[in-house]
């Protein structure tokens, strides 16, 4: 690896430590995390580049930045994978006291790039890839059951899915009926999002914003998705920490009925579980044991992921009482 970087970079390495999950190693005061990106194509790197690039001529702190090769190429292989070296922002001690404001204003950012983004572009799109998702799903449900599946994995799997398939779709129609009673307003525009976001994507001891981990979608992707990882990691606290995420993102940028709604459908779509059953058939079988567990939480919590999609509203009624979200049946 320091023999290729060298070669490709002209930069000679002297130590490499591990930083998070990533290799990483220091040159004149900076830190640079070497990424792999097998998983993004290369059209898609070259407007992540242009992204991180524009987010930094804004000031936005913490982003951490792709370098160029000596050949101004954004990416190198070894053993054919390829990655990226990312500079990571001179101070890297984040200060993270108001995760929703602080998000709200990376959102507002993100919403004055000027130039077009067509490959990591998802806004628009939730209806299309869901559908996707739930058909591959189903198909290969389908095959499992008829194959008489014997291990708790697979049993678990078997008996769930016809009830995560039914929020799914409800997911779908709640979306359907958004897109068709509400208009979208300035701040539904697409921003820059993360594909996952949430309490540890801006780690406060180590704070770097990694636009490998970017897609320009809708804002209420990360709020959604945030507020789901919340539940899973801290149930108790779920409504009052809740509340105040969405307080403070809505007190410094004043969501929508439009955005309120997208939030709801992308917590109903049930993709923690979707994402549970397709990581435990890529792993590697050493690892499947993390993602039985993690099933067999997720199906022991469910009727409290209902109660927290119930909660929802109630969050919104006092964040802004004028809003009222159309109720799905079957959880009222």
């Amino acid at each position: 690896m320091k023999k290729i970087i060298n070669e490709e970079y002209g930069i000679k390495i002297l130590e490499m430590t591990k930083l998070g999950q990533y290799e990483s190693f220091r040159l004149h005061q900076s830190q640079f995390l070497i990424v792999p990106v097998t998983h993004i194509e290369e059209d898609e790197l070259y407007e992540l580049y242009h992204l991180s690039q524009f987010m930094v001529e804004k000031r936005e702190p913490y982003i951490a930045s792709i370098v160029l090769t000596k050949n101004n190429n954004l990416f190198f292989e070894k053993d054919q994978a390829k990655y990226v070296i990312i500079k990571c922002s001179t101070y890297t001690e984040g200060r993270f006291h108001q995760i929703g404001r602080d998000l709200a204003r990376f959102h507002q950012k993100g919403r004055t790039y000027p130039y077009q983004v067509t490959k990591i572009q998802r806004i628009g799109q939730w209806k299309f890839l869901w559908e996707k998702r739930i058909d591959q799903l189903e198909s290969f449900w389908h095959g499992r059951v008829f194959s008489q599946p014997l291990n708790r994995f697979e049993k678990m799997f078997a008996e769930s899915f016809p009830y995560y398939l039914g929020i799914a779709e409800n997911a779908i129609q709640y979306l359907v009926d958004t897109e068709l009673d509400e208009d979208p307003q300035p701040i539904d525009s697409g921003t820059i999002c993360h594909h996952r976001f949430h309490s540890a994507t801006w780690n406060s001891s180590m704070c770097i914003k990694l636009p490998t981990e970017w897609v320009f979608d809708h804002g209420s992707r990360d709020i959604a998705e945030y507020l789901r990882h919340l539940f899973f990691e801290e149930k108790q606290g779920i409504n009052k920490n809740g509340f105040s995420f969405l307080d403070d993102y809505n007190r410094t940028t004043p969501l929508s009925v439009f955005s309120w709604r997208l939030i709801y459908s992308r917590l109903l779509f049930p993709v923690h579980y979707f994402e549970c059953i397709e990581n435990y058939y890529l792993s590697a079988e050493e690892n499947k044991t993390v993602f039985e567990e993690r099933l067999n939480k997720i199906l022991e919590e469910s009727s409290q992921y209902e109660s927290f999609l119930k909660s929802y509203s109630r969050m919104l009624s006092i964040n802004t009482r004028r809003i009222e979200l159309p109720a799905v049946e079957w959880l009222s």
